[in-house]
Parts: structure tokens; sequence; C-alpha cells
């Protein structure tokens, strides 16, 4: 039974706790716990990991200078509705966007000694309090190609023809922002980093999204 195996149990009991488990998968994952004294302790092993975490952030504003920064890489575009969470790496941020408004709240755990290294795990809800989107990468030396992975955890906000989703790092000082690519709509997507991007993603005190025209911003 591919449940019985510990590296998937802790993968699901980690989503189940983070609420990216969803659906059917979450309904059957809580029937599974009833009979399975292991599962159960791995979600209480997860609840008692990241609980105090999240409950640590503190809500702050985000920068001028971020806005400002971001406007000027945008040069020349119409002023159209816009959006983009902060991603602090080491506290949670709330903030609301121009387009829609989310809550973004952000736990970072350290992965089981059995698990790949993930170090980084950013989880946004939306305003009823549900994961929307999480974005994670991890230890860029830990891993032969560097990269991220955003997955979707519900439907698309709508977005007006020709745009698309930018992410942006936000490199720490007065540095503009650095754009990571676009998003597609694919429900679970990875994303490479070229070796530069990989390095300095580490030392980034955020990350950034925003709507952009069809091929990203100028």
């Amino acid at each position: 039974m591919r449940y019985r195996n510990p590296e998937l149990g802790e993968k699901l009991a980690a989503e189940y706790v983070l609420g990216t488990l969803r659906g059917r998968a979450r309904a059957r994952f809580e029937a599974l716990m009833r009979y399975d004294p292991a599962l159960r302790s791995r979600v209480t092993d997860w609840e008692a990991k990241l609980t105090p975490l999240a409950r640590a952030g503190t809500d702050i504003a985000p920068p001028t200078r971020v806005w400002n920064a971001l406007s000027q890489r945008i040069a020349g575009e119409a002023r159209k509705p816009r959006w983009w969470q902060s991603l602090a790496l080491w506290r949670g941020l709330a903030a609301s966007g121009a387009a829609f408004a989310l809550v973004l709240a952000i736990v970072i755990g350290v992965a089981p000694e059995a698990q790949p290294p993930m170090s980084m795990v950013a989880v946004m809800n939306d305003t009823q309090g549900q994961p929307a989107m999480t974005v994670s990468w991890p230890s860029m030396q830990a891993v032969r190609e560097p990269y991220i992975r955003i997955k979707v955890t519900q439907q698309h906000p709508t977005m007006a023809p020709g745009t698309e989703w930018e992410l942006w790092m936000l490199p720490p000082g007065k540095d503009n922002p650095v754009s990571l690519g676009l998003i597609t709509t694919d429900v679970d997507q990875v994303m490479k980093l070229t070796p530069e991007l990989a390095s300095r993603i580490e030392g980034a005190w955020g990350i950034a999204m925003s709507i952009e025209p069809k091929g990203g911003s100028p």
C-alpha cells in the first residue's frame, strides 16, 4: 500500500497541515488517519512545527521603495490594476493587492532528514483563509539544477485577455526587483533558475507578483 511508504506519508502529512491537500485526496487522508497511528503522529509533528511559526508573524506594510522600483521597471505601460504579495522569508506579512485581495501567510519548516531539503515554503491564503498558492524552493547548494516550484491550490483569478502573471525577486537593500519569469496557468509548475538567480534568491528578502501584458514586463 503506497500510503505505508514513510516518505509519502511524511509528504502528505505536511501538505495536510499546510492546507494544500484538498478535495478527495484530503478526504482519503483523513479516513486513513482514523486507522493509522503513524499518520496521525506525523500530522501532530507537523502541527507542532508549523503552528508556532504561523502565529509568530507580524503584519507589516510593504516598503514604498518596492512599489517605486516596480513602477520604474514597468515604464511606458498604462497603469492598470496590479497585484503582488510580498513573501517575507522569516516572518508573516499581510498585504492587499490592487487586482484582488489576498491575505498572505508564510510558514517556514525544516524538512525531515529523509526528505529533499525544501528550505522555503510560502503559502498564500485568500480572504476566506483558504490556501490559494504555494511557492517553494530547496537549498540551492543541494540541487544540481536550481528551481522553484509554484502550486496553485485554487482557481486562477479572472484576468484581462492578453495578460500574464510575472514572478519577481526582491533583493536586499535598494536594488530593483528582479524578474524570475512568467507563471503559466498550470496547477503545479517548476521554474528553472539561472545560476545567477539561484545565487541571489537565497539572499532575497521577499518575492512579488504582478500582472503584466502578454510576454511579460518590457
